[in-house]
């Protein structure tokens, strides 16, 4: 079962100056110490929960391997724990709010699993892959890539799935997995082949021969796309945690993949495909090879890329620098591969430096990037500068000044995680440490109306933080994952932003309404922490009901006659809430009014009846005026008597919804 784990939450004293207000909303609920600091001023849309530790500390628990999240909320993560001193695969489903209790993927393997990876679609489905050894060659093991899948509605994972028989003895695999809201997947991996290490001629002293390689899965099996770097004949940089490939891709099922390749020249470079499906397009390079008409002559490292709804594709990377290079320090480039309707989508349209403001020159210290686009191709940048978290955000007119936000970068693995949220802003997490330093993770969140907070979050017996991820919804929420502690007595940890329920639709009767009938009816809302609970605001009051429908009808006795203003309002597990768009009930609970005044020196008399809600319905109407005399259909009438007496007016009336009523009045006319 997940429990909550320890958390340290600090206020970052950085930008004290610029703190309008706390965005609390109970946090003080949440955990014995949390303080969310407003960066600046705004509601509170959305609270950074306490971290839960899903599993440990434990010996058992020997690596983490990330987290997913889909556009619908649901998700999980994945990482390896020994079972009878065999490492197999885990993973704990997010649902509804909450984490479940891990299970067991691997359960037909019996052998040791390593790199595990996880996708997430729509409805709960979850692709995960891993690598296992299924036989030996030369003493030395030889590895398989396997996946299997989680349907929606299941509560286990189906028998594995073959996607490469073969990936060597799995050294530098460091498989990237990506899903679309409808349930495809593409994997890319590395696979080292040692058998022509000796064989092909080395670039550099120290590289590996190596295939970067590529399947996508359709729902049902996953298809092999083979190599897809440029040549295999090349010898490539040994397999690092900086170099390893990585893939996005978009809600059709189309994707890009990057990857780290030298070129002619054994300089290593950033490189890039599209992917339509299992259709592999032709290579494209993404990495400046020059800088100010100046050859740059060192590695690139650490891409990161993130594709739009559209097709967009954005791809940061890490440039090193060495003597004579023509960048004052280690940079961070950023290119684009326009979409192809904005722009020619054929190639890229040139690497340039996001950041010129980077302290240290050649001794600086720059850490990987991670990057998103949201729907409306506007873009998201995180990375370390020299231990302080540095955020570039961009759109079609360009990129803004880097901004240092929230706590610093602490301890040994300097990686950021960063996604946006639909609708502006985004999450984004760090390693970094509390004010005793213990290592924690930062977490923040900011929204597009320019409001933001900020957590520290941890869990297990503490620790160093290691293989930290972060997973975005559709609706805003994001996920962050990670193992902490050393190896030995590690745990894994998650930790939530949440964001409360998206707007959804009210809908009230058409026209005028009597009392007895008016109701209010809603389609639901959104939310990655449901069940939702509805309550039904009427003109700035809510109303007593039940909370689980999405229909009601209003009270008939706490409603007069005219226009009332109708809301509802949606709250989360979290205790979030959003507040529908108002719409309008019209209810006429009265039959239309009958004015009677005697006329010409008390001789006549003129009717007039109105109806200023539904209005008066002229057919229903008939006038009796006591001397045989009758009028119907008319609502303003006049008449004249013959003779004198006392006389009884009978009107009767009725409004267009049926509101009616007959109206008696004595006249005396001498």
């Amino acid at each position: 079962m997940t429990r909550p784990a320890k958390v340290a939450y600090r206020e970052s004293s950085a930008d004290a100056a610029r703190v309008g207000r706390l965005l609390t909303r109970a946090l003080g609920l949440l955990a014995p110490v949390l303080i969310v600091l407003a960066l600046q001023a705004g509601p509170a849309h959305a609270v950074i929960l306490p971290a839960t530790t899903i599993d440990g500390p434990s010996e058992d628990i020997i690596g983490f391997g990330g987290v997913a999240m889909a556009e619908d909320g649901t998700g999980g993560l994945v990482y390896l724990k020994r079972v009878g001193g065999v490492a197999h695969v885990f993973v704990s489903r997010y649902v509804e709010g909450r984490w479940l209790a891990p299970i067991r993927v691997d359960t037909e393997q019996p052998f040791a699993a390593s790199w595990p990876r996880i996708g997430a679609a729509d409805g709960g489905e979850l692709v995960v892959v891993w690598a296992t050894p299924f036989a030996t060659e030369g003493e030395l093991p030889v590895d398989e890539l396997v996946g299997a899948t989680l349907s929606s509605g299941s509560s286990s994972f189906g028998p594995a799935i073959l996607i490469d028989p073969n990936i060597g003895d799995g050294t530098g695999t460091s498989p990237d997995v990506a899903m679309s809201s409808s349930g495809q997947a593409d994997v890319v991996y590395r696979v080292v082949n040692r058998a022509l290490q000796n064989v092909i001629p080395l670039l550099r002293p120290g590289d590996v021969i190596e295939d970067v390689r590529a399947a996508h899965y359709a729902g049902r099996r996953w298809s092999r796309l083979g190599a897809i770097n440029r040549n295999s004949g090349v010898s490539m940089r040994p397999p690092t945690a900086a170099n390893a490939p990585q893939m996005t891709i978009g809600p059709t099922g189309n994707g890009v993949v990057v990857w780290q390749e030298p070129d002619v020249e054994g300089v290593a470079r950033i490189w890039a495909r599209r992917l339509f499906g299992s259709t592999l397009d032709y290579v494209l390079p993404v990495s400046a090879t020059s800088f100010n008409g100046t050859p740059i002559d060192d590695d690139a490292d650490a891409p990161s890329v993130a594709i739009s709804r559209l097709g967009q594709a954005e791809v940061a990377y890490r440039q090193d620098v060495g003597p004579g290079s023509p960048l004052p320090g280690p940079r961070i480039f950023l290119n684009t591969l326009p979409d192809g309707e904005s722009a020619d989508g054929s190639k890229f349209l040139g690497a340039a430096v996001v950041d010129a403001d980077v302290a240290g020159g050649a001794a600086a210290q720059i850490g990987p990037p991670s990057i998103d686009i949201d729907e409306k191709q506007d873009m998201r940048l995180v990375y370390d500068s020299n231990g302080t978290p540095r955020v570039i955000e961009g759109n079609g007119r360009g990129l803004t000044a880097a901004l240092s936000l929230g706590p610093p970068f602490a301890g040994g693995e300097l990686a950021a995680a960063s996604v946006m949220n639909p609708t502006g802003g985004g999450v984004s997490a760090w390693p970094s440490a509390d004010a005793q330093g213990n290592p924690a993770v930062s977490v923040l969140e900011d929204f597009s109306g320019g409001a933001a907070q900020t957590a520290l979050v941890s869990g297990g017996a503490g620790g160093e933080v290691v293989e930290l991820a972060v997973g975005r919804s559709g609706l805003g929420d994001g996920l962050v994952g990670f193992r902490q502690g050393p190896l030995g007595n590690a745990a894994i940890v998650a930790a939530q932003a949440t964001a409360p329920p998206v707007q959804f639709i009210l809908t009230t009767p058409q026209g005028w309404v009597k009392p007895s009938a008016a109701s209010v009816g809603w389609l639901p809302a959104t939310s990655a922490d449901g069940p939702l609970s509805y309550r039904v605001v009427l003109d700035g009051r809510p109303q007593a009901g039940p909370t689980g429908n999405l229909a009601m009808r209003l009270d008939a006795r706490g409603l007069g006659s005219g226009v009332h203003r109708v809301q509802v309002l949606a709250t989360d597990l979290d205790g979030q809430q959003t507040l529908s768009s108002a719409a309008s009930l019209r209810v006429d609970g009265t039959p239309p009014t009958v004015k009677i005044v005697q006329t010409a020196g008390g001789h006549a008399v003129s009717v007039r009846i109105r109806d200023p809600d539904s209005g008066v319905a002229k057919a229903a109407i008939s006038v009796s005026f006591g001397d045989g005399h009758r009028v119907a259909k008319r609502a303003r009438v006049s008449h004249r008597y013959a003779s004198p007496g006392v006389y009884t007016i009978v009107a009767r009336v009725r409004d267009r919804i049926g509101n009616q009523a007959i109206v008696r009045r004595l006249v005396s006319v001498r």
